[in-house]
């Protein structure tokens, strides 16, 4: 199933750049929406995608990395 995640994040560079982003920091959708220059509707899809397989949370507005996500960043640097 791991593989499964990594493979849907490997294969789309803004899930790994929008990973790399709140790894950094907390960020809301509308800074991370300047920071990747990705529609926010598009983007919206894309967080929550990856809020469903666990690489992000959101709480209050704010995305930021779970241990999950910071596994799957380590894994693709691989």
């Amino acid at each position: 199933m791991m593989f499964m995640k990594l493979g849907s994040l490997a294969s789309n560079p803004n899930k790994v750049r929008i990973l790399n982003l709140v790894l950094k920091k907390e960020l809301t959708l509308d800074s991370i929406a300047k920071a990747v220059r990705v529609p926010k509707i598009a983007l919206t899809s894309l967080l929550n995608e990856m809020v469903k397989d666990g690489f992000i949370e959101e709480k209050e507005g704010v995305y930021r990395i779970t241990e999950e996500g910071k596994k799957a960043l380590k894994n693709l640097k691989w």
